[in-house]
Parts: C-alpha cells; structure tokens; sequence
C-alpha cells in the first residue's frame, strides 16, 4: 500500500508567498504547547496498519516523554515545530524533530528523539506509519514554513524536482531496514 499524501519539491518549502506563521498566543509563557497531532497518511492506510485504541496511548506516552524533556531545560529560545515518529511492525519507531525559526538547540532535539524512541511502539500490520505531534516550546516560534505536514530538509533530496510521495519507498530511503537490523543486532539482549 502507498501513501498518497504529495510533497512539493524543496523550493516550495519556502516559497516567499509562504508567510511565517508565529505560535498561537497561549504558546506565551508555556514550556510546552502540544498544538495536536498530524496524520502523515490517508485514514484508510492508518486504520489498515494500526488500531486507533493503540496509536493514542501511546501518542500520549510520546508526548508525556517529549514534554518532560523540554521541561528539564532552561535558558532556550521559543520554538515551534513537528515532532515526526515512525512506526513498523515488531514495535520499531524513529523520531525527527523539526522546527521553524529559532530552530530547536540540537541537545535538546536529541533528548526529545532519545526519549521519544524509548516509548515502546504500538503493533503496526504493515508497512510504516508516519505521525507527528505539532507543538511549541519555551514559548513557541515561527513555525517550519511548508505547503504541507514539515518533513526533515534532507527527506527532499529523495524527490524529483516536481515533488513526491510520503510512502512507503520514501521511509525506506529515509529509515532503511538494514540500518534498523543492525541496531537491533547491537542492542544488549535483556
């Protein structure tokens, strides 16, 4: 099954009509603002791959793991932005944060991802499934300009130059199998 969700070549990223979309008034003040959550693929390939009695738990449990690591820092600048997970069966996930202007301090995107990849995954049947929590913190920011859901900057590179497909050939460009087996191979058995 593919996803069928269309992403415009990298130009339209940030296209100058595009304007920067600055973070909700509530986002002042707060340390985390969880702005909802974004399905990255049609319903029809969601509802085929993963029960909704077990995506929200643990969208919850992501978000609880995300939140407590921005807590715990201090000094950031606001920023707001994408927290993108991928899930496949035998309980694999993959994290990637993205924001807009000022981007996230890299440490603490790398704390939310580490956190996040330790939530034990939800069953998927098949394939991958690609969500993401939108979300601002310290404060909020501009959000990451796009004419659709944020992806990381280097998923375009995989495209040509008159856009691309979310699917499941794109996710294994982007999270290869391979690179999943070997950290599985080296992790200590428990």
């Amino acid at each position: 099954m593919l996803a069928a969700v269309s992403v415009l070549a990298l130009g339209a990223c940030s296209r100058p009509q595009d304007k920067p979309v600055a973070p909700p008034s509530e986002a002042a003040g707060t340390i985390w603002l969880n702005e909802g959550v974004v399905l990255y693929m049609p319903d029809q390939i969601m509802k085929a791959r993963i029960k909704v009695e077990d995506l929200s738990p643990y969208m919850r449990a992501v978000e609880s793991a995300a939140k407590t690591v921005v807590e715990a820092q201090t000094g950031q600048k606001g920023t707001s932005g994408m927290l993108l997970l991928a899930l496949r069966p035998e309980g694999q996930s993959k994290a990637w944060v993205v924001t807009g202007e000022p981007p996230m301090a890299q440490p603490v995107a790398d704390a939310m991802i580490a956190a996040t990849e330790a939530v034990p995954a939800p069953p998927v049947n098949e394939g991958t499934v690609l969500v993401g929590i939108q979300f601002h913190a310290f404060g909020g920011g501009t959000a990451p300009v796009s004419s659709g859901p944020p992806i990381p900057r280097d998923w375009y590179s995989h495209f040509s130059k008159h856009g691309g497909l979310l699917d499941d050939a794109l996710m294994d460009k982007v999270w290869p199998q391979a690179a999943v087996a070997q950290n599985e191979a080296e992790e200590p058995a428990q």
